[in-house]
């Protein structure tokens, strides 16, 4: 369940807000005035591929991944955030939308370690 969870947690954040690029039409209705769609498609939690054509993924893989897409997201954050500072696009409100789920992401994974640090630690302390 954790491998799940990690896998798809970095990925989670970047799918939360449709990404249009300086967008000048109106994003909702009077029902969804953000314009946000409620599809349950980000919030699952199983993997993509299907399970006959996968190798199984050890633990260090799943983290080097977490951690990639986690990067991955932060850079994006960061290059929006330089087409903004640069006048490249006005599209203030996307660079900090990017940037809040980029430190929602990181935050979820740094609290990931904690608790896996938490259950290494927990380990060690059982008598055998």
């Amino acid at each position: 369940m954790i491998s799940n969870i990690l896998s798809s947690a970095a990925s989670f954040a970047g799918k939360l807000v449709a990404r249009p690029e300086n967008s000048a039409a109106p994003l909702g209705n009077e029902l969804n005035p953000a314009g946000i769609s409620f599809s349950d498609a980000p919030l699952r939690l199983g993997k993509t591929e299907s399970l006959s054509s996968t190798q199984p993924s050890s633990f260090s893989n799943i983290i080097e991944r977490a951690v990639q897409e986690v990067d991955g997201t932060m850079k994006a954050a960061a290059a929006d955030q330089t087409k903004v500072l640069t006048g490249e696009t006005n599209n203030l409100h996307q660079a900090m939308i990017s940037m809040q789920e980029a430190g929602v992401a990181f935050s979820l994974m740094v609290e990931v370690r904690n608790k896996l640090v938490d259950s290494y630690q927990e380990l060690m302390r059982m008598q055998v």
